[in-house]
């Protein structure tokens, strides 16, 4: 299972659950962030090459847009939550999806995930499922993790 069926799953999974769009608005916890460089785990940049071409096909600089939104730029996250892709470029990108979610925070990534559409929620829902491990045949577990680790963003992720 690649990360577009992780993410098609999900939306099934929410249209079957939910009904009403309901994302609490919990106030942000404050923190002091640091831009940082892109960085994938040894072995891996691969993903990293295909989703810097990608994004330098559509015209996005993927580099200045991740720095930007690990500062809590809102306008860079809201991008990056909208990007499309698929095969390896969606491999890299749900490393980097996660890697911000830990950067800017739980209810920060949440607030700006909830401004987007359902769709592109359960994508981004289904992105970072698909890098916790979703595909690898544990799906209750991984599932069950993420809403213990980021609550506020898995109920934007199926409540949208």
């Amino acid at each position: 299972m690649n990360a577009t069926e992780v993410s098609a799953r999900l939306a099934r999974y929410q249209s079957d659950m939910f009904e009403v769009a309901a994302v609490p608005r919990l106030p942000v916890d404050s923190a002091q962030l640091h831009a940082v460089d892109l960085r994938l785990p040894e072995g891996d940049e691969w993903q990293a090459e295909d989703i810097l071409r990608l994004a330098a096909g559509r015209g996005m600089d993927y580099r200045a847009l991740y720095r930007r939104a690990s500062t809590r730029d809102d306008q860079a996250l809201g991008e990056l939550l909208r990007l499309r892709c698929d095969a390896s470029a969606a491999e890299g990108h749900a490393w980097f999806l996660q890697e911000l979610l830990d950067l800017v925070g739980d209810g920060f990534f949440a607030e700006i995930l909830s401004r987007e559409s359902a769709t592109d929620c359960a994508w981004v829902g289904g992105l970072l499922l698909f890098n916790m491990g979703f595909d690898h045949g544990y799906e209750a577990e991984v599932l069950a993790a993420f809403s213990r680790r980021y609550p506020r963003t898995y109920l934007a992720t199926v409540a949208a």
